[in-house]
């Protein structure tokens, strides 16, 4: 079972990848994918794995800090990925145990990044906008709980967290793709 979905994860991996390649500016900047990891703390592991996988040199990750530990709002870091575009510029957002005093000062910034084609996805957060294209309490029997959930920097922890970083990169720009596609599908029909 678990070849069968390691099989499956880099399969898509690849199928993406190839899609992006070949679409004239869907891929980010020096044919890469950026993901950006937004938390409480940063992953030894998802940091570890986006160095190691197999598919490295395609995957551009980057850690933001999500508190502000004076303020208990958005750390100063996510408020300046905010404004000067960063958020954008990603093709995957993921974000874990983000609550209201984050999303209320980064709607705007997150929404933009939404609109703009970034797959935003929140794991043991709460009061998730509803733009988001995956929303769990990380419970749920699904990959992204799955591999998130036996993260670790060895063994089968580190195959997890590397398994979870290219899951994110197909998963979230296929959902990124239909949702920006959706919407403009809806923006034509508007006219």
């Amino acid at each position: 079972m678990r070849d069968d979905m390691h099989k499956t994860t880099y399969f898509l991996f690849l199928s993406t990848l190839l899609f992006l390649v070949f679409s004239p500016g869907v891929l980010a900047e020096e044919n890469k994918i950026n993901v950006t990891y937004i938390s409480f703390s940063s992953s030894d592991a998802l940091e570890l794995a986006s160095q190691k996988n197999l598919y490295n040199e395609f995957i551009e990750y980057t850690y933001i800090p999500a508190y502000n530990f004076t303020t208990y709002g958005a750390s100063d870091e996510l408020l300046a990925a905010g404004k000067n575009g960063f958020l954008e510029t990603q093709d995957v957002i993921f974000c874990q145990m983000l609550d209201k005093s984050v999303y209320a000062s980064m709607d705007k910034s997150f929404k933009a990044a939404s609109d703009n084609g970034t797959s935003l996805m929140a794991i043991q957060s709460s009061d998730t906008p509803s733009y988001f294209a995956y929303d769990s309490n990380g419970s749920v029997d699904d990959p992204i709980c799955n591999y998130y959930n036996n993260m670790s920097t060895e063994g089968d922890g580190l195959d997890n967290a590397e398994d979870l970083l290219i899951y994110l990169v197909t998963e979230g720009r296929i959902l990124g793709l239909f949702t920006s596609f959706n919407e403009s599908v809806v923006k034509v029909g508007n006219y």
